[in-house]
């Protein structure tokens, strides 16, 4: 494009792009409608280009533009120098009405319905002082004391219910926990405070804590994990599809363990592990240890540390799974039942700049510096023999581990796995915003940080859900899945772990996912299984199909009416697929 003068002048459609990618730095509720300009920008530049090359030889045309480039660096920089933005509470949505608002005044200016039942009708200053512990009470009016001297947002405290026996009380999220936050008024100037029900933000190490200390087994762990994120016994029940009169059992053998005798006591409890237990303001949420996992954190040399999950019975057949680039970990807590049914054991590392692992920034290196890092974690581990399981981007990483490890893995297992870009076409079967972002990487890689640092600004605000619908499309296979919010949460939650150190991890991957990465398919000779959707809307069946059959050790094996989330809708047909390529690998066994 460069040299054109058409692709010089500021034409109406750039300059509504410029105005967009400014527009989302300041407002990440844009990501939205940026991303469709976007993607409408960058498909009609890629006509322009005429017929794209995908190999990476001086001849592969690029989408180039030095105007948007300029406005996109400046928006990259703005990104950077505003940080993160405020942290949001553990479990809340803005993008949700608040229990209750409160003028600087001290004044009642909104109350939600659920307001009324926990606070009585008239909500009033004076009910909600009423319907607190009496610390908290006391904390409440210290904090609006010090906002009406010096209003400002960012202000923030938790408060706890009176034991009332209420329903409305017992199924709020957190269990009677509220966070009281101040804020810039959202409906004029100035600022206000709101109560909003809190959700405990969840890590291995909070599960870990209540494992440790009241001897949960990992099922009730996974029982008062349900609890934290609202709703009664029923609710949790016909969330996770587990028997009410076992729910039942556990929820008496917690009650016992804790010595707790309620729901919302037992979630004060769990409020107060969460805000004083472990090194909390160093955590970093993820969805690993939900179910009871185990964190190993392992000394890779050259002060670079790597975590890695393992769950699943310690007798079972050795796994190790490479998470992909976007929901990260965020499968684990749905699969380790099946992992117990199956007999796998799974050992789940965390990628370099993913989570809480250590930093690498190099981008073409980093298949192989994985592999190099798993050699090292296999050694602690003493585990001489594996199948690795590549999910996603991770399948990249997981032939990359063969191809360096050789007889230490005994076999590739690909569950929804990216295959090699060799054609054009791959790209064209994809989502407008899955095939929008896949351009960027692959023919505008200068661009690209400034468009993810955007998706980052929507996956830190208030409404993340916001960065997860439009990569699905509605009415499609995956959309009803993500729409299931047990799963939509965990993704999210995996989101959130991918982009926790930034954006460059997923940079890095889909440097590579864009790419003919086929050497190191061949770098190894070990058995593959490919486990795909049929209707996966990222990468299509016809292009693993292709794939499959350029390989003589490839065994494809299709899923009906599933996509690209398979492992969350399917997780016990995935998982006793891969334990009986696993067995055989490893131990001949049919």
């Amino acid at each position: 494009m460069r040299g054109d003068p058409e692709s010089d002048a500021l034409d109406a459609e750039r300059a509504r792009l410029i105005g967009s990618i400014y527009e989302v730095v300041l407002r990440p509720e844009h990501y939205d409608a940026f991303m469709e300009d976007w993607s409408d920008f960058v498909d009609q530049a890629a006509r322009r280009l005429g017929e794209l090359r995908i190999s990476d030889t001086s001849s592969t045309r690029q989408l180039e533009d030095p105007v948007i480039e300029a406005h996109f660096r400046r928006a990259f920089a703005l990104f950077e120098r505003m940080g993160r933005g405020e942290t949001i509470v553990p479990g809340a949505s803005a993008a949700d009405p608040p229990l209750v608002r409160i003028a600087r005044e001290g004044t009642v200016s909104f109350a939600g319905p659920e307001a009324a039942e926990i606070f009585g009708s008239p909500v009033t200053l004076d009910a909600i002082r009423d319907a607190l512990e009496p610390d908290s009470a006391a904390r409440l009016k210290g904090f609006l004391s010090a906002f009406s001297r010096a209003p400002s947002s960012g202000r923030f405290a938790v408060l706890s219910l009176a034991e009332s026996g209420s329903e409305a009380t017992a199924s709020l999220p957190g269990g009677g926990l509220v966070s009281i936050t101040s804020l810039r008024d959202p409906e004029g100037d100035g600022f206000v405070t709101e109560l909003r029900t809190m959700n405990v933000g969840w890590t291995p190490a909070l599960a870990r804590v209540l494992v440790e200390s009241f001897r949960l087994t990992p099922r009730e762990v996974d029982l008062v994990h349900e609890l934290t994120r609202g709703g009664d016994l029923p609710a949790v029940s016909q969330r996770t599809g587990r028997s009410l009169n076992t729910l039942r059992a556990q929820l008496k053998s917690v009650f016992s363990k804790t010595r707790t005798g309620s729901q919302p006591e037992l979630m004060r409890l769990v409020g107060a592990v969460m805000l004083h237990g472990p090194d909390r303001e160093n955590q970093v949420d993820t969805p690993a240890g939900d179910g009871g996992g185990d964190e190993r954190l392992i000394e890779l040399g050259e002060g670079r540390k790597m975590p890695v999950m393992v769950l699943g019975p310690e007798d079972g057949l050795p796994v190790v799974f490479v998470h992909g680039m976007l929901e990260g970990l965020g499968c684990l807590r749905h699969v380790e039942p099946a992992l117990y049914q199956a007999g796998i054991r799974l050992y789940a590392p965390m990628r370099a700049n993913f989570g809480n692992s250590y930093v690498d920034p190099r981008v073409r290196d980093a298949p192989d510096l994985f592999a190099r890092d798993l050699a090292r974690v296999l050694q602690v581990l003493d585990l001489p023999r594996v199948v690795v399981l590549g999910h996603m981007a991770g399948a990249i990483y997981a032939y990359a581990a063969a191809a360096r490890l050789g007889a230490s893995v005994a076999g590739i297992a690909g569950v929804a796995a990216c295959v090699p870009i060799v054609s054009i076409e791959q790209f064209a079967t994809m989502t407008p915003r899955q095939r929008a972002v896949a351009y960027t990487a692959r023919f505008a890689p200068a661009l690209l940080p400034a468009v993810l640092r955007a998706g980052m600004a929507q996956i830190d605000s208030s409404s993340p859900q916001r960065f997860m619908t439009p990569l699905y499309s509605r009415g499609s296979r995956d959309r009803e899945v993500i729409e299931r919010s047990h799963i939509g949460q965990s993704i999210l939650e995996g989101y959130r772990y991918t982009v926790a150190q930034g954006q460059k991890a997923f940079q890095i991957d889909a440097w590579h996912v864009t790419r003919d990465w086929s050497a190191l398919v061949v770098g190894s000779d070990c058995p593959v299984l490919l486990i795909h959707g049929v209707m996966d809307p990222v990468v299509s069946f016809d292009s693993v199909r292709v794939f499959a059959q350029r390989y003589g050790r490839m065994h494809l094996e299709e899923i009906d009416h599933e996509g690209q989330l398979l492992l969350y809708s399917q997780p016990e047909k995935v998982v006793a697929r891969i334990a009986a390529f696993a067995r055989k690998c490893l131990t001949g066994e049919d």
